[in-house]
């Protein structure tokens, strides 16, 4: 096959672009030690024990947390020499008659459940939503989480793990209005003036738990040198509640938000990632691809996170840690404020919120992010709630939209295919100048610049209004699949428009397909075959350039075919109205006899050269008098 010398220099670019890429999204020192420390720590767990392996299958979440306790209490005795290695301190004591027992606390939304164990949230269930299969919706379960506050009393560790807390009351369901509170308690004497308490307050139609931690009459048993800082250790294992797990777990990290700046997160993607904050944070975020966990703290603090997907049980998409450090005064009162929010990633009610939450839902990715978070944040997503206010099914939504888009980019659509028949007019002129000056290119781009010009064509003139429609398509491709509202809901065949709409179910996996074949899919790559064929009558490309036009049409369909139905859907109605447009535009808007008599008109015109064009000529010049030199 030949190659001309256009084909060559448009590989070698893109070649050059992937290796550029490549090597600055390469990890950095840091990150790649980050990442050491988490696979040390989690290889740790795999030198359990056989016996405690075995009797750890059934909930490998379980192994890490056991890790990380053993971990916790290993450093904080490596940096306080004088504790105690036993945990638990002898100052503290459980009451007679309080058992393990699990507290509920209940509203419209959530249903909470509490273990006097540590006085800790064990499960939450979200109570409006549903898993992909129709199951009750657990975000986590008590034997894959774990919430342990940490300190040195009498130079014994206190963790409240392992110490049984007295409840208050039995639970509570409340609605509308009414708010609840409940207590825990451990204490350190037996006049129960001396303990740590841990508040919970419940409001009706609310996803946000108020809760507070009080260390009351310590100050004689928990010193300021033995305590710098109060440890809140914060470790579960997320369930897995979509249809594609590996779908999931690429939606799913840990965000942060550090005090006056934007939130941040561990990449996505990623098998595991650690990060330790430079400065305080506000909040952090146990985010999930269409929920999320948050702890937000009224006083900012510092601390460290990670997450890992090294897990063997396929019902776990991630496991989370966060790691918090509460400044520690010697008083008679120490009260840590701070609120919890377990509830759908919504982003118009996380906004409401006022501490930046909305930005757990990715608007945009790499470069095209500056573009497409401003389209999705201020035209997209309040168009999408414009028209989901008339409940309307998703899928005409989708199509509206669409509509609209299309319409919007009109004025560009005209001008780029008033530009592709300009340049299928000058296309026999084009072939004659190729076939005259094939073994002197640069004497060819020369003689092809002046055609460009005595006619008034602008060779990029097609090529330029393409680009204002990129910026949409990124910020679709972020918006559909991590849009809630449309989770579950069906159009046409398609079950689930967050999901993928197999037709036709394998039984095993194919190279760069996948199990299934997804119909929107196939209907969205045939559409783009055929625009790529009625392109290439319409403009003067040739070659290898005029095949290559049909290979991403297929490429994308193995990319595209594990993605949500919502966002294969809209790029079908994109090329069928596409394809619409395009017969309209050409059939009433667009004369190409009277194009053809323009340019002839612009022949005979003086040319006025502008400076990039001067400039152009006289390096085109340069070069052929360089190339005369050599031979």
């Amino acid at each position: 096959m030949k190659f001309d010398r256009n084909t060559v220099i448009g590989f070698a670019l893109i070649a050059a672009i992937v290796i550029v890429f490549s090597i600055l999204n390469r990890p950095s020192k840091a990150q790649l030690e980050a990442e050491q420390r988490v696979n040390d720590s989690l290889a740790r767990v795999e030198k359990l024990s056989v016996a405690k392996a075995d009797s750890l299958k059934k909930h490998p979440a379980t192994a890490v947390l056991k890790a990380a306790k053993d971990s916790t209490h290993a450093d904080t005795s490596h940096h306080q020499p004088n504790a105690s290695a036993v945990s638990g301190s002898s100052a503290f004591t459980t009451e007679k008659g309080i058992t393990e027992s699990p507290v509920m606390l209940e509203n419209e939304l959530m249903k909470i459940t509490l273990s006097t164990a540590g006085g800790k949230i064990s499960s939450v269930q979200l109570k409006k939503f549903k898993t992909w299969d129709g199951k009750s919706l657990v975000l986590f379960n008590p034997e894959n989480t774990r919430f342990d506050l940490s300190f040195l009393a009498n130079n014994q560790l206190f963790s409240s793990n392992d110490f049984i807390f007295t409840p208050s009351g039995k639970g509570a369901i409340v609605s509308g209005k009414d708010s609840a509170v409940l207590t825990f308690r451990a204490y350190a004497d037996s006049a129960k003036k001396q303990y740590v308490e841990e508040q919970y307050t419940i409001h009706g139609n609310s996803y946000m738990l108020g809760y507070n931690i009080r260390l009351v009459g310590l100050e004689s048993l928990v010193l300021a040198k033995n305590n710098p800082s109060i440890n809140l250790i914060w470790h579960t294992g997320l369930n897995n509640v979509e249809k594609t797990l590996s779908n999931e777990r690429n939606n799913s990290s840990v965000y942060y938000k550090y005090t006056g700046e934007d939130a941040d997160h561990i990449l996505e993607g990623k098998k595991n990632g650690e990060e330790k904050f430079a400065t305080p944070v506000e909040w952090v975020s146990f985010k999930q691809h269409f929920f999320n966990s948050t702890l937000i703290l009224n006083t900012p603090v510092k601390g460290s996170v990670y997450d890992s997907t090294l897990e063997t049980n396929d019902q776990v998409v991630k496991v989370m840690h966060a790691e918090l450090s509460l400044p520690y005064e010697q008083k008679p009162e120490n009260l840590y404020a701070m609120r919890f929010y377990f509830g759908p990633n919504d982003y118009p009610a996380l906004k409401k919120y006022g501490i930046g939450l909305q930005d757990v839902i990715p608007l945009g990715y790499g470069i095209f992010h500056f573009v497409a978070a401003p389209i999705s944040r201020y035209f997209i997503i309040p168009l999408f709630q414009l028209l989901s206010g008339f409940n309307m099914n998703y899928g005409i939504i989708i199509l509206i939209m669409t509509l609209l888009i299309k319409l919007i980019l009109t004025p560009f659509t005209l001008r780029t295919y008033r530009s592709q028949v300009k340049m299928r007019v000058l296309k026999p002129e084009l072939d004659e100048l190729r076939a005259k000056y094939k073994d002197d290119q640069t004497k060819f781009g020369q003689e092809q610049m002046k055609l460009f010009q005595r006619a008034g064509v602008n060779p990029l003139g097609g090529c330029l209004p393409l680009l204002f429609q990129i910026p949409i398509l990124a910020s679709m491709y972020t918006f559909f699949p991590n849009s809630i509202e449309m989770r579950q809901q069906s159009f046409l065949w398609a079950k689930d428009l967050t999901a993928y709409d197999s037709i036709v179910n394998f039984g095993f996996s194919i190279p760069f397909l996948g199990d299934h074949l997804s119909l929107f899919t196939i209907l969205m790559t045939v559409t783009s075959l055929y625009m790529s064929y009625y392109n290439s009558q319409m403009s003067s490309m040739t070659g290898q350039m005029k095949w290559m036009q049909y290979l991403m049409p297929i490429v994308l369909l193995g990319i595209f075919n594990n993605l949500p139905a919502a966002l294969t859907y809209y790029y079908f109605l994109f090329n069928l109205l596409t394809l619409i447009q395009q017969w309209a535009i050409l059939k009433f808007w667009i004369d190409e006899k009277a194009i053809h008599a323009q340019i002839q008109e612009n022949k005979k015109k003086p040319v006025k050269k502008n400076s990039w064009t001067a400039r152009l000529e006289a390096a085109a010049k340069q070069r052929q008098q360089m190339n005369q030199r050599k031979k």
